[in-house]
């Protein structure tokens, strides 16, 4: 069964990526990568995104792991009916790298404890009152910018 011709309330585009915008239903793959089962993984990946209505960018990053895991599961619940095997390691690999990149934007970056997201992009530490804001742009490295600092919260761990 081919991947593309069972989706087609989507627009699916080539290009050198996988990724799921849902503000124009279009689902970008990589041909190249199609020809391999990890390729039509990550596509079915997408659109598991895709038929799951995920949004392209979530409030908080608690929600954009909760997204990837969803997916992966859609992943895991459709593989056998296109033929596709399922690698563990690799989808461990992908939710980890989540994991990974969300910790180092909420941990702190004077005293290292891990702290709250407050919205999109801004976080606070309930240990030493520092307020920080972060890149958005999963692809690159996190870069943490603290835009304000309190001398001793009344919250504050002693």
């Amino acid at each position: 069964m081919d991947l593309l011709k069972s989706f087609p309330d989507y627009t699916f585009v080539a290009g050198g990526f996988f990724m799921w915008s849902p503000k124009s239903r279009t689902i970008t793959y990589n041909p190249k990568r199609l020809k391999t089962n990890g390729g039509k993984i990550g596509l079915l990946h997408e659109i598991g995104h895709a038929q799951l209505h995920h949004v392209r960018h979530p409030k908080f990053d608690m929600q954009l792991l909760t997204m990837e895991m969803d997916a992966w599961d859609f992943v895991r619940q459709n593989a056998a009916q296109f033929g596709l095997s399922i690698d563990e390691t690799h989808i461990s690999q992908c939710i980890a790298s989540y994991d990974y990149w969300l910790s180092k934007r909420a941990t702190c970056p004077d005293c290292a404890n891990f702290s709250i997201q407050k919205d999109q992009s801004n976080f606070a530490c309930f240990a030493c009152g520092a307020n920080w804001r972060v890149n958005d742009n999963k692809l690159r490295r996190v870069k943490r910018t603290i835009i304000s600092r309190w001398d001793k919260p009344s919250y504050a761990l002693n």
